[in-house]
């Protein structure tokens, strides 16, 4: 038996995960173009969000309804999945799970703090590395147990909808104006040191150190319950059976269309309310995350659709790598110290962008992925991981 700690080999991958990837970083990358164009909270009047008008507001509309609350959810299934995947190959090669894992989430959350600091604000990864200190504990748990707790946590996140809008919204809300018009003014002809500085010095929430505190611990809890449930997944290895559990999955794909979608529908095309922001975020969100997994994959199956989403997996082999090189190119395309297009195009524009920006990351990871058998960040990752150099050219 090989009992050393080495990386994922090509033959080892799962195809159909690569692909939920792919299309998980060009929905979360829909969803940014938002942010990156904008500033990190939406803020009402506060900028021109429809220079174009209707076309505009239809742009809106279709990322909040397709794209918002999903793909980075999605995200948070596939990070559970693989934590879980990569606890059972360590165990089956009798090494100790633990050391591993903790030096993986250390290293993601060093790597999410410098893009905190150095690249954007609107960083991920922090929160999937605190996250992932705390599913280490839930992977001792049974399968049942990982799927009570996912649901106990789900449901604890979508019990928000009822929570009524109180004296603290409104002082939480006017904390976030203010915040947000100064980053406006930083973000559209600040210096990058001038950024920086913002991030270092300035509090969005009013609530000093234990208001991000609290941030931090219910972006947590909201990734949490995902982590869970693709934990519960792996486990199961329903997405190693397609064909055996093809009448369970349709199943599990009609419910979360005809559930997930409606539920988006408010929030989307309604207008703004806590509630519907909340119905949007808690019961649309995963529950059409889940639609999009179980539709790749049924799709995988197929010769003729691997065909076409190979380009997806292609991306998704190299999700961190591809993720960074979004922020790092999107905050440059739009923040004063780059090109400066912040607070200018339009909700329609920054999609069409973002579309473009994802097409060449296909090109890119497909001509990568040809010489080298990961991406830099990923060959990081792996190194810092297993403390050996991986290979890295084929």
């Amino acid at each position: 038996m090989n009992t050393r700690a080495t990386s994922i080999q090509d033959n080892e991958r799962i195809a159909s995960l690569d692909m939920m990837r792919g299309l998980a970083l060009l929905g979360i990358l829909l969803a940014n173009s938002l942010h990156f164009q904008y500033g990190l909270f939406l803020i009402p009047g506060l900028h021109d969000y429809y220079p174009l008008g209707t076309i505009d507001r239809v742009a809106e509309s279709a990322i909040l309804f397709f794209a918002t609350a999903s793909f980075y959810t999605l995200f948070s299934f596939l990070f559970g999945y693989g934590m879980a995947l990569l606890k059972e190959r360590l165990e089956q090669r009798e090494l100790r799970f633990g050391t591993v894992y903790y030096r993986r989430m250390f290293i993601l959350l060093f790597a999410g703090l410098a893009h905190y600091l150095l690249i954007w604000d609107g960083d991920i990864l922090i929160t999937y590395a605190i996250g992932g200190f705390i599913l280490f504990l839930f992977l001792r748990l049974k399968e049942r147990g990982l799927l009570i707790w996912s649901f106990i946590i789900l449901l604890l996140m979508a019990s928000s909808i009822a929570m009524p809008e109180d004296e603290s919204t409104f002082t939480f809300e006017d904390s976030l104006a203010a915040y947000s018009a100064e980053e406006k003014e930083v973000l559209t002809s600040g210096t990058y040191a001038e950024v920086v500085q913002f991030r270092l010095t300035t509090d969005p929430f009013g609530m000093g150190g234990w208001g991000q505190l609290l941030v931090t611990f219910n972006a947590v809890v909201a990734v949490l319950g995902m982590f869970l449930l693709g934990a519960f997944v792996a486990r199961k290895k329903w997405l190693l059976t397609i064909e055996e559990n093809r009448p369970f999955i349709k199943k599990i794909w009609w419910i979360t269309m005809l559930v997930g979608f409606p539920a988006k529908i408010p929030h989307a095309f309604m207008g703004d309310s806590y509630s519907y922001e909340m119905l949007h975020m808690t019961i649309g969100g995963p529950l059409v995350a889940m639609f999009y997994a179980t539709s790749i994959a049924l799709l995988a199956t197929s010769p003729k659709a691997q065909k076409w989403l190979q380009p997806l997996a292609k991306v998704g082999r190299l999700s961190l790598t591809n993720y960074l090189m979004q922020s790092i190119v999107f905050t440059t395309l739009f923040f004063g110290y780059g090109i400066g297009l912040f607070n200018s195009i339009g909700y329609f524009a920054g999609a069409l962008l973002a579309v473009g920006f994802f097409l060449l990351q296909v090109l890119f990871s497909s001509w990568w992925l040809k010489l080298f058998k990961m991406g830099p960040f990923e060959w990081v990752w792996r190194a810092g991981t297993y403390l050996e150099i991986p290979k890295l050219k084929r």
